[in-house]
């Protein structure tokens, strides 16, 4: 059986808002090494902060009874 190739319209950059503060940006540059100025927007705080929009792919997962059980915790 042939399953279709899957594919993204967008890529999870293009959807999440370029929202980084000017001066924060700035603040962590001079406390980096220049050698790795080129990798700083690779994992930026804000994105990292907030899941991405909801899409087509989401799906619901199905939890059996909504509160953990009553017990004793250790």
């Amino acid at each position: 059986m042939d399953l279709p190739p899957l594919s993204f319209n967008a890529s999870l950059e293009e959807q999440w808002d370029e929202e980084e503060e000017p001066e924060e940006i700035k603040t962590v540059l001079k406390v980096v090494p220049p050698a790795y100025h080129q990798y700083f927007n690779v994992f930026p705080k804000v994105k990292g902060e907030k899941l991405p929009p909801h899409c087509a792919h989401d799906h619901h997962i199905e939890l059996e009874g909504l509160l953990p059980p009553v017990g004793v915790i250790y």
